[in-house]
């Protein structure tokens, strides 16, 4: 049993650190049409 608990210890870490990668990604993404939007707008005046 104590294989289990360390297996599953193991799982659950690696899926914290997938969703934490996956949240900086989807940041980044939103500052980048941030971004994106503001040279669109300066580019237009």
């Amino acid at each position: 049993m104590k294989n289990f608990e360390s297996l599953l210890a193991a799982y659950l870490v690696a899926w914290a650190v997938f969703f934490l990668f996956e949240i900086r990604i989807a940041r980044g993404m939103a500052r980048l049409r941030e971004e994106v939007e503001r040279i669109r707008e300066t580019l237009a005046k």
